[in-house]
């Protein structure tokens, strides 16, 4: 942990409890235990996520510019399926399920320490949309195994389409809120405790890409497919990012982009 990130105080506090962190900021754990107290306490969370967002939203833009020269050259050996920046129309979150010392994880590049939507999250759910999603008369849905591939029983068939990790080219970081207003309830495991409205909410703080965050989407094609699946490709992949999205609580609005 960088000094300079947070204040001497939150600092002290911070090393004071870093082996202890672990254990009480798994999934499910949603504040510190005070220190003494039977009643948790989320004060030192709040402080403390305004200074990594200040931390992370100060990427190395000559890293960044660099890793977009790269997919440049990369884009230039197979011919393009789709290749276009969206905006976040509200809040992302990817990797919420990642181990973390907070309630909720947060998929970060390894090599340059920005948020990413993995190549893999990003086939997958466009494949699972066009499975479940596209009525049989439509192009995208018929020729799903040759865009997708398949690997079941003894029809294995390599897809067409390669998806490359969606990077930012310009993002900032927000924090969300959630109250839970029934903990004792859901963490009473004898099951001796009602859900009553008596108890006291628990507010979770969790960090999220904020609306208006900038990314490109990039699909590639390893042999020259039909103009017209190649359209209705773009279509649909527009289609799905707008109105199903990527990562967790779409249903709420989270993951969904829109053209800049």
């Amino acid at each position: 942990m960088d000094r300079d990130l947070l204040d001497p105080e939150l600092y002290e506090w911070f090393m004071s409890k870093r082996n202890r962190l672990t254990s009480f900021f798994p999934i499910g754990n949603h504040d510190i235990p005070a220190k003494g107290k039977d009643e948790r306490n989320t004060k030192k969370l709040s402080d403390f996520l305004p200074c990594l967002i200040g931390k992370f939203s100060k990427y190395d833009k000559n890293a960044l510019e660099s890793l977009w020269n790269r997919r440049e050259r990369i884009i230039k050996s197979f011919r393009k399926t789709f290749d276009q920046e969206l905006q976040t129309k509200k809040y992302l979150m990817v990797g919420s399920g990642c181990p973390s010392i907070f309630d909720n994880g947060f998929t970060l590049m390894r090599n340059y320490g920005i948020p990413y939507i993995p190549a893999s999250a990003f086939k997958g759910a466009f494949s699972h949309y066009v499975e479940q999603e596209l009525e049989g008369d439509n192009l995208v849905w018929q020729k799903r195994k040759l865009l997708f591939g398949k690997g079941k029983d003894d029809e294995n068939i390599r897809g067409n389409l390669v998806f490359l990790d969606v990077i930012p080219k310009c993002y900032s970081l927000g924090i969300d809120i959630i109250n839970n207003h029934f903990q004792p309830y859901y963490s009473d495991e004898k099951n001796e405790k009602p859900p009553n409205d008596y108890y006291d909410p628990v507010p979770v703080q969790y960090l999220v890409i904020a609306s208006g965050s900038i990314f490109r989407f990039t699909v590639l094609e390893k042999e020259k497919m039909e103009d017209n699946l190649r359209k209705e490709v773009s279509k649909e992949l527009i289609n799905f990012l707008g109105d199903f999205g990527l990562g967790a609580k779409t249903s709420y609005g989270y993951g969904l982009f829109k053209e800049v």
